[in-house]
């Protein structure tokens, strides 16, 4: 007799074969139904990031979280980085002074420079931001988390993912809203948004404002001390403006600003106030797409784009030691870019073609106590990138197969820059390209269950310093040589993740597990030999973990008018390790073992409210004030966080925010420790 599992493997791969071959047999009818259906539950759950075209959450391979703008509304925070840690389970680097950073799937958080492993974008192009600390969420429709490799699609530093941030884009009837608030450390804040149609199908706006000051020092957790030099305004603003033309056609010019202004940065909480200073930060960018169809299956559509970050940085300390507050260093990066892209559409099968071309410059400048300019600690630097690269789409089975693949070609030419008062080093150029490809298949299968795979190979390419960077320092009587190596290659990754979802609309029941798997290769390190030290490729990290989504709304079954939704959102790191000089094997560091978010929300239309639980387990990271620099253990925590919303009258709506609800005591970088319980409340009239 032959064994059962071999004739449910044969019955299997048979429904593949046909399905494959047909999409409107007899047999499939009935399963086709309730998968269309689900779809049409979902139907609003259409994201871009994944194939950079629109496409259902439910039918793509790649693992995309969607944070809403519901979700914004009710998490405490207002920064980009927290609604990313709170609704997403990534890891995320926050000191105090607006400084913060995130990385994805085992990667650590990076907070500067124009090299990372985690891409953010603005409406699909990068974002011109190397510290999210100045991302808000005041004009943000949602948020798109791509995890995993996007080399394929977006190009350099796609490696963990892509974050896209997608902002309102308002073209029914005119509305608007107007908010002001207040709260712990003399908090206050007021936002102003509107948009909609002008002419009707012709021509749309969406602008918004917003202001937000906090007066006084943070109070930590638990004892209430204060957290001298913390205090800090920031004003931003955003403007779209859009319309359609020559039937099909639309263009949209969109600019963003932000500017923070006597921002306090306090030092190590070992150091008490002795390593403090101040800055000003300003980012802001402008954008113009326009697309369009040519013909029935066509779809065109351009993008150019310049963006600046500009900072200034005042210090009260040099050399440990408490000095008067002078103006210590600057910086100003810049980014302008062009994509082309044209989608052709053959029957439910899809091929992205398309063109990007971005450079980027980097400059910076330094200055001693008494405000004379001095060289900085590295020269000025440019980037240029041109990639092409086609993605395909392919839809069986009434849809419910999917495979997708594709892959990217860049070229990079990065260079050192003449540096005011930087001598001892000749500006150089070097250039190198790189190929990564990506395939996925996703197949749903009746009452919902769905599998997902992909794998792919991502690039992180070397800085211009490392490549062609040159400079010269005094020790002890000896010239010490730091040089660039032109031969270094960029630093890669393959990685593969597999999952299954299941989608039960009419329960309210959504859940999704994921596991994932990354070796990168290549890593750079430098080699010092006598006096002169280089850069080479001579290192490896294996990445390894669990990503959990599961969403409950109890409202559903039970046929409430009300809803009654739990939920968790979870990342569990088995295995973050990356090679050091010599073999051995370290954690990687600020990569915690454990993240989740759960919690129960409410809502009647009247009113809502979010009880959130955040709980991060232990992580390894350099205790820099102590002798030796020991790697230590941070300590796992719970933070909890309630928002409470109260509608009435159409227009109104109060809201109270308690953040870290219960006054926990804790750190996510050590020695600088998060604010205690905070209370902010807010009213906003909506017309």
């Amino acid at each position: 007799m032959e064994p059962q599992g071999v004739k449910k493997f044969d019955r299997l791969s048979l429904a593949l074969l046909v399905c494959l071959a047909s999409t409107t047999l007899a047999a499939e009818a009935s399963g086709a139904d309730q998968q269309d259906e689900a779809v049409k539950e979902r139907a609003d759950e259409m994201v871009v990031t994944a194939t950079r075209s629109e496409e259902d959450i439910l039918t793509i391979p790649t693992k995309i979280e969607v944070i809403d703008s519901h979700d914004i509304e009710m998490t405490a925070g207002t920064m980009l980085t927290e609604q990313l840690k709170k609704s997403s389970s990534i890891s995320v680097i926050e000191y105090p002074g607006a400084l913060a950073g995130i990385g994805i799937r085992g990667f650590r958080p990076e907070f500067s420079g124009i090299t990372k492993h985690s891409l953010i974008l603005l409406n699909g192009r990068p974002i011109g931001a190397t510290n999210l600390a100045t991302v808000l969420t005041d004009n943000v429709e949602r948020i798109e988390v791509l995890k995993g490799p996007a080399s394929s699609l977006y190009g350099a530093e796609a490696m963990g993912g892509v974050v896209n941030v997608i902002t309102k884009k308002s073209t029914g009837p005119l509305g608007g809203s107007a908010e002001l608030g207040y709260g712990s450390f003399e908090t206050n804040f007021q936002k102003l948004w509107s948009g909609g149609a002008i002419i009707a199908d012709t021509l749309d706006f969406d602008v918004s404002l917003g202001r937000h000051e906090q007066a006084d020092n943070l109070t930590t957790g638990d004892n209430g001390n204060e957290r001298p030099n913390t205090s800090y305004k920031t004003r931003n603003g955003a403007f779209r403006i859009g319309g359609n033309f020559a039937g099909d056609w639309r263009a949209d010019l969109s600019a963003n600003m932000y500017q923070g202004r006597n921002i306090e940065t306090p030092g190590d909480v070992a150091y008490g106030s002795v390593r403090s200073g101040r800055k000003d930060i300003d980012n802001q960018g402008v954008d113009l797409r326009v697309g369009g169809g040519l013909g029935a299956n066509n779809e065109v559509a351009a993008t150019l784009y310049h963006t600046e970050e500009e900072a200034e940085n005042y210090s009260n300390y040099s050399s440990g030691s408490t000095v008067p507050t002078y103006r210590s260093y600057d910086s100003e990066i810049t980014w302008d870019g062009v994509q082309l892209q044209d989608i052709y559409t053959w029957g439910n099968h899809k091929f992205i073609l398309g063109f990007d071309y971005q450079y980027i410059e980097k400059q910076s400048r330094s200055y001693t106590t008494s405000g004379t300019r001095k060289a900085p600690s590295s020269p000025d630097e440019g980037r240029t990138n041109l990639a092409g690269y086609l993605e395909t789409v392919w839809k069986f089975c009434d849809n419910r197969l999917t495979f997708t693949g594709g892959g990217r070609y860049d070229t990079f030419e990065v260079e050192t820059l003449a540096t005011p008062y930087k001598t001892g080093f000749t500006p150089t150029t070097e250039d190198f390209s790189t190929f990564s490809p990506r395939v996925g298949a996703n197949y749903l299968f009746d009452m919902g269950i769905r599998l997902h795979a992909t794998v792919g190979q991502a690039f992180v390419p070397p800085s211009a310093f490392q490549l062609a960077g040159y400079s010269e320092s005094i020790v002890g009587g000896v010239t010490m040589v730091t040089q660039g190596n032109g031969d270094l290659d960029p630093e890669s990754s393959t990685t593969w993740d597999v999952g299954v979802g299941y989608e039960l609309p009419n329960w309210g029941l959504s859940i999704d597990v994921t596991y994932f798997d990354t070796t990168v290769d290549d890593r750079i390190t430098t080699l010092q030999v006598g006096n002169l030290k280089t850069y080479i490729n001579a290192l490896g990290a294996d990445l390894r973990g669990m990503e959990s989504t599961l969403s409950f709304d109890l409202g559903v079954p039970m046929q409430w008018k009300n809803s009654l939704r739990f939920y968790v959102n979870a990342t569990h790191i088995f295995e973050a390790e990356e090679e050091l000089a010599g073999g051995a094997m370290q954690d990687i560091h600020n990569v915690a073992d454990y993240t989740y978010n759960y919690g129960v929300e409410y809502s009647d239309g009247q009113f809502d409210s979010r009880l959130h639980f955040r709980t991060v387990g232990p992580m390894r990271d350099t205790d820099w004030v102590s002798a030796g620099y020991p790697e230590i253990e941070y300590p796992s925590f719970t933070v909890v966080d309630l928002v409470l919303g109260y509608n009435f009258l159409e227009h109104h709506r109060v809201a109270l925010t308690i953040d870290n609800l219960f006054d926990k005591d804790y750190y996510e970088k050590k020695g600088y420790p998060k604010p205690g319980q905070s209370f902010f409340l807010s009213y906003k009239y909506t017309f």
